[in-house]
């Protein structure tokens, strides 16, 4: 049992997790993963200026720019697509990640510890699963979430893409019974 696992289960997250980049199959989250890629280069992380939104107009829904204090460290929401808050329930831009608790308990406390883990080990994670969300219910989810920087060396901005999927009831159910 990891640590973290208790107040994953009280964010209403436990059936969501760490996906490893190759296991991702979107086809709009590896559209995405594949142009930070192409961005970055050789370099260790694109510059947030490399991100053109012309070149995904179309994705803008389901992104997120969030932005990275490190002294003290904090997370702010700077850009949240209409989908990504359509299934929160709440568009979050200008506050901090951990504001995201006092509308879903430990949510945003579960969501700063994967951005943090973003942001300190400076390389792109993915995650996916079901969860129950807000705004639209219970979801199938994957997301990718990048660093970008502006030196080259910290983490100043994690962007974020998101694809979300609608569940049946046979399936939610089968997902739980999988889970006991």
């Amino acid at each position: 049992m990891n640590e973290q696992d208790p107040l994953i289960a009280a964010a209403g997250a436990s059936g969501a997790g760490f996906r490893k980049l190759r296991d991702l199959s979107d086809p709009m989250v590896l559209e995405i993963l594949n142009y930070w890629y192409r961005k970055r280069a050789d370099r260790l992380m694109p510059c947030p200026q490399d991100m053109d939104p012309v070149d995904f107009a179309r994705h803008m829904p389901n992104l997120m720019m969030i932005q990275v204090d490190h002294d003290p460290f904090k997370l702010t929401y700077r850009l949240i697509g209409e989908e990504v808050a359509a299934s929160h329930g709440a568009n979050y831009r200008g506050r901090s990640v951990l504001d995201v608790d006092k509308e879903r308990p430990n949510l945003g406390s579960v969501l700063q510890e994967v951005y943090k883990i973003v942001a300190l080990r400076r390389r792109p994670i993915g995650a996916g699963g079901n969860m129950e969300f807000l705004g639209r219910g219970h979801l199938a989810f994957e997301a990718a979430y990048m660093p970008l920087s502006f030196t080259g060396e910290r983490t100043d901005r994690i962007f974020t893409v998101t694809a979300y999927r609608e569940i049946s009831a046979s399936e939610r159910l089968a997902t739980e019974i999988a889970a006991i």
